[in-house]
């Protein structure tokens, strides 16, 4: 299905409301620690950090291809 995971040089999209949202969260850091840091190292932290506890968050929310066709049954 995917002939490479990784792409170097590509680019994602993010939307304006999480790019703004972005944009404070790496401000306030960097007015806190005095210097500038880029949404991109915020970015590789939280991956590197909480990557896989949201990876498997999303599983279990998101669930199988075959739960998410098959009705729930109401008790």
């Amino acid at each position: 299905m995917f002939k490479q995971i990784s792409r170097p040089g590509k680019n994602i999209y993010v939307g304006a409301v999480l790019r703004d949202r972005l944009d404070k969260i790496v401000l306030n850091i960097g007015h806190y620690i005095g210097r500038p840091v880029t949404i991109t190292e915020f970015i590789h932290y939280v991956v590197e950090r909480h990557g896989d506890e949201a990876k498997e968050n999303l599983k279990r929310i998101l669930g199988t291809e075959e739960e998410r066709e098959r009705p729930q049954k109401m008790t």
